[in-house]
């Protein structure tokens, strides 16, 4: 009896704001798309109203916003060109797949209309597995990454049951994981105080991280490119040790199932190492001179 997949999996990650699933787990993606897995993503808003650069640091330092019309054009503008930015990015991390829902990044909210046209495409897509925000993120109210997750809990559910007006047939998935927090996120409010959840499943990036590198360069529009991608995957990515310079935080929402004991092979590999050893596997780090691997 197998304990491993049989097949090609099909795996869907689903973002609050077109950048989320590259800086959160790109790596990971990389990994399951050299193996022959399907991969897709969706981005739940289009991030031009407070993760742009024109849009956020401009109007913030003007005097005053353009009326109505001109600024909702200049939004529906820029949120063309992060589509540009994601499509390169996600090229380069090998989507089959990318999916732009266009809901608004203003108020940011649970709503059924929401959850109906992220359900049907999850019943499109069929996914074995969803990567996405984890629920209870910061506030978990007004915090857009925890929505984006609450959506994604409604959406998997109603996908396990027939719809009107939908005539692709219930789906029900084999896992989600949702995006870890990371070692370079410390408790720092009242919302991070109460929390009882932890990162459980690592992913050993080192072998892509340029490449993750390469998609995060493609964001400008974000301001990713850079000084900040090089910052983040240091502290975030490289903070977690472990027998690897790199790597991919996630939370599972379902206990397993196994018919052996899980113990991966890296695992196995790692407790043969000595300190030393270890300390030189996850101390290799990304060029400083950033500008000459842009």
């Amino acid at each position: 009896m197998q304990d491993s997949p049989s097949k090609k999996l099909r795996i869907l990650t689903i973002g609050a704001h077109p950048a989320d699933v590259f800086d959160q787990c790109a790596g990971t993606l990389i990994h399951h798309a050299r193996r022959g897995d399907y991969i897709a993503c969706i981005s739940m808003t289009h991030g031009a109203r407070v993760h742009d650069k024109i849009v956020a640091d401009t109007m913030q330092n003007s005097d005053a916003v353009p009326d109505g019309p001109e600024l909702l054009q200049i939004i529906s503008q820029r949120s063309d060109v992060k589509i540009e930015e994601i499509r390169a990015a996600g090229r380069i991390i090998g989507f089959e797949d990318i999916y732009f829902l266009g809901e608004g990044d203003d108020i940011f909210m649970v709503t059924r209309e929401a959850i109906r046209v992220l359900t049907r495409l999850i019943r499109q897509i069929k996914p074995d597995v969803i990567l996405t925000h984890f629920p209870r993120e910061g506030d978990a109210i007004t915090n857009p990454h925890a929505v984006c997750g609450q959506i994604v809990m409604h959406a998997v559910q109603f996908a396990n049951a027939v719809d009107p007006g939908d005539r692709n047939p219930p789906h029900r998935i084999a896992q989600m994981f949702f995006f870890g927090e990371g070692a370079a996120h410390l408790p720092r409010d009242v919302f991070d105080a109460r929390r009882n959840h932890y990162n459980e499943v690592f992913i050993d990036i080192t072998d892509v991280i340029d490449r993750k590198l390469a998609a995060m360069d493609c964001l400008v529009s974000q301001g990713y490119a850079g000084k900040y991608a090089r910052k983040r995957l240091e502290t975030s990515d490289g903070a977690f040790g472990g027998g690897y310079s790199y790597g991919e935080a996630f939370i599972k929402m379902r206990a397993e199932n196994h018919y052996f004991l899980p113990v991966p092979e890296m695992m196995i590999e790692t407790a043969k190492l000595s300190d030393h050893d270890l300390m030189n596997r996850y101390s290799w780090r990304l060029p400083i001179d950033f500008e000459a691997n842009r």
